[in-house]
This record gives C-alpha cells, structure tokens and sequence, in this order.
C-alpha cells in the first residue's frame, strides 16, 4: 500500500533549479494561488486562531510587490508558508547551501558541536556550546533572523531544524562563532564557509556511519535493525528480507529509526503489514485521517447553529473517506512475535513518524527515546511560476482518540533524553534502555 507517500526529497532537487525572474503580476499570482490554497486545504486549520491567512495575505501583498529581489521575494513567500506552523507546508526557494565544516545538535535546548573538521577538534571539542555568532547571542540569532523561515508544528523542531543551515552563506564569506567547551573555557573561531564538495573531503573528528540500513545481533539474541532513512525503500526491504529469519527466531527486535527524517511508507509497509501485525488487526485503526469540507449552506447557518459553527468559520473537517480497513494475509509462521522497541528522536519525522505511530497505536511495538518532530501528515507539492514549488498538508494525521500529533511530536512509552555528556563519551542511552528491556521482559 502506498499511502502517506512523501515526495520531499524530489522537491528538494527540483527546487534547486535556477528560478526565472519573475514579474509583479506573477508575484501577486503565486502569493493569491498559495494563500487560497492553505485557506481552503490546510489540514491544521486550528493553527489559523494564531496567523489568520485572510489578514497574511493583505500584509504581505505590499511586501512581495516591493522586494528588490527574486531572492527577496522568495524568502517572503518561506516566510508566508512558515506562519502556518507545519513542517509539511513549506516554501521550496533557492538558499546558499555553503557552511562551515561544524555539525551541531540540538540537546537541552543549547546548540551542541557534533562533529567537526579534525583540525580544530583540540580547540573546539565535541559537546562545546555555540554561545554566539558574530558577537550576537545564538539565541537572538535564530530569533531574528531564522526562526521566520523555519516551518514547523512545535518550537522544540522549530529550534532543532534550524541547526540544519543556520550558518548557510555564500562560499568564502566569513563567520566568528564563540564557544563555551565541556571544560567550560571560552573558545573563538572565524571560519570560511566552503561548498558541500569541499566539506565531502574533510577528515571528521567523529567518524560517521555511512550505512544507511543494516542488522546486527546484540548479547541475548536481540535482533538490532537500523533504518537511517526511508528514501531507500528496496534497500529498507531487501535488508529486512534478507534477514527475516534472524528476526523471526530472535528474543527482541529493535527498530532504530533516529535522525530518520522520512521519504516513503513504501519503506515501512511490508514490515507491519506483512510480518508484524496479527491478521485480526485492522491495520488502518491506527491512525485517524482528516481534510477540510465546505458546505455553503452550512456556513451560511453555521453562526447561529453551534454544531456547525466550524463550517461558518471554514475550518470543518471530515474522515477521509477513501481509507477502507486492512488485514494481513500473511502466515502466521512469517509473523515477528518478540517483543519490539523503536528508538525515536528529535529528528524522527515524516513517514518515520508514520511507522513509529502505527506500531505504537496498534500495540505492536514501545517506543523508546525522545518526542519525534511532529511532521506527520500528507502532503502535497504544487507547481508555480517561476520555476518554484510548495507543499502543503492536506490531511492531518490523528491519532484513534482524536489527539493531534504536529504539536507535540509523537510521545515515546519511555522517555530517554539524550544529553551532552552522552554525547561526549559517545555513550547511546537509549539503545542501552531499549536492551535492558527487552532482556527484562526475556528473563520475566
């Protein structure tokens, strides 16, 4: 089954392209069509109580008319999309992509070196604290000058996702960044950002796996299974195939989906519906599906009838209709009947997050770590002049008891946060949570 397909990453390359200039009359087309269709279409119209897109629309009309630039009027148009609130419904538009050779981590809500170029690691280690950015506090920095353009449904990934180009720059420009290090000394450093190119041929103080899928046993027969990303779906579902019988004969399983930030639930399919959930469990119970409806005699009556008051303020929603149930066929001799725990994290998102809620909300599986992004819904892209291109969620993902998700991410069963001293010892807690478990529950 195919739905929740996320296309992000083919958007992502498009969107890349170079944009055409355009005129005011296409300025005012993309910012009429676009708004119209988050008025209509957003999935999470709960989120215009705090950004009318009526009252959006009438500011920013002067501003995209004035911009002095394509690059202007295209981070106005981020800008507009961002007010929204949801990590789907985004703006694709053309950014420098050059950076300095620093990786950072969001932990305890302060900016942490994940990883850096090898020759500055005796000056900056790893789990040191970014404190500023050109003598401006990082905290002022996002605020003003990031935060506006970052689409997500809560602050804690709002905050998180800007880490991924907060310091993007043109190549060869400059940037002093001052850092307080885990021996709580003041270190300052100016960098040249460079292209990804140049960034591809450093040597890493961390060395990274680069293995995007992959099995492993752990002490008492657990069953280890990381899945990085889920753009790979013939890789997710050949390692998987490949090693089902380990996974079928093990004590426990463990599914780490951490820092996966999505692609396609084609990747995630096979293993729940497949070899996961028992045949009398409807799979599609797991997760309730909304989109907006109009009726103009319903928003005609709706101001004075109270049952139907959301249509008058067009914000009804209705269960999306074409989503039937779905029951395994599968053996029950290929079916996984060892406890399962999925790691999650701050940067689980998207059809991760699809996985993560399905196995939780139909008892398949505890999920163990830290709330996911909150970027769970389906989306759809839509073209524009110019060469440029937005998303926007159309259906909002519920969980069974109505309970939204994009606000707060998904919740784990046990929460695992990681900290700045597991990081420096490169100690993974919550893998080692996650063992404990599944060989208490062996033992018991």
């Amino acid at each position: 089954m195919k739905r929740f397909l996320t296309l992000l990453f083919f958007y992502l390359i498009i969107a890349s392209l170079m944009k055409a200039d355009t005129s005011k009359e296409d300025r005012i087309y993309i910012l009429s069509t676009v708004w119209r269709n988050v008025r209509d279409n957003f999935a999470f119209p709960h989120h215009f109580e705090k950004n009318n897109p009526d009252s959006l629309f009438k500011a920013f009309i002067p501003k995209i008319m004035s911009a002095d630039s394509e690059k202007a009027f295209s981070l106005l148009m981020t800008e507009f999309l961002a007010k929204f609130n949801d990590g789907h419904t985004r703006f694709f538009s053309d950014a420098p992509s050059a950076t300095v050779p620093i990786k950072f981590i969001g932990i305890e809500n302060k900016v942490i070196v994940n990883n850096i170029n090898k020759e500055y690691i005796n000056k900056i280690p790893l789990g040191s604290q970014l404190v500023k950015i050109d003598g401006q506090p990082i905290s002022e920095f996002l605020q003003s000058s990031i935060y506006p353009y970052i689409a997500a449904g809560n602050n804690e990934w709002k905050f998180r996702k800007s880490l991924d180009s907060f310091l993007n720059g043109e190549v060869g420009t400059k940037v002093t960044l001052e850092f307080l290090t885990p021996k709580h000394q003041t270190e300052t450093i100016t960098l040249a950002r460079v292209d990804q190119k140049t960034l591809d041929s450093y040597t890493w103080a961390q060395v990274e796996n680069k293995k995007n899928t992959f099995v492993e046993k752990l002490a008492g027969n657990i069953l280890y299974m990381r899945m990085a990303t889920f753009t790979t779906p013939d890789e997710v579902k050949h390692v998987f195939t490949e090693n089902l019988p380990r996974l079928l004969n093990s004590k426990g399983v463990i599914f780490d989906i951490r820092n996966n930030r999505g692609g396609t639930d084609e990747c995630w399919n096979p293993i729940i519906f497949d070899h996961v959930a028992p045949n009398d469990i409807d799979q599609h119970k797991a997760i309730t599906m909304k989109c907006r409806v109009s009726n103009a005699a319903f928003q005609e009556y709706g101001h004075r009838i109270p049952q139907i008051k959301d249509f008058a303020s067009e914000t009804a929603m209705e269960k999306v209709r074409t989503i039937g149930t779905y029951f395994s066929q599968t053996p029950d001799s290929l079916k996984i009947k060892c406890p399962i725990i999925i790691l999650i994290n701050g940067y689980t998102g998207s059809a991760a997050e699809d996985f993560a809620v399905t196995m939780k909300n139909l008892n398949l599986a505890k999920l163990v770590g830290a709330n996911t992004t909150g970027v769970i819904s389906h989306p759809r892209y839509f073209t524009l002049p110019g060469g440029y291109h937005y998303g926007l969620s159309t259906w909002a993902f519920l969980n069974p008891d109505g309970t939204g998700i994009i606000d707060t991410g998904i919740i784990p069963d046990i929460k695992v946060d990681l900290t700045v001293e597991d990081l420096i010892n490169n100690h993974d807690s919550q893998l080692e949570k996650a063992i404990e478990i599944l060989q208490n529950t062996s033992a018991g």
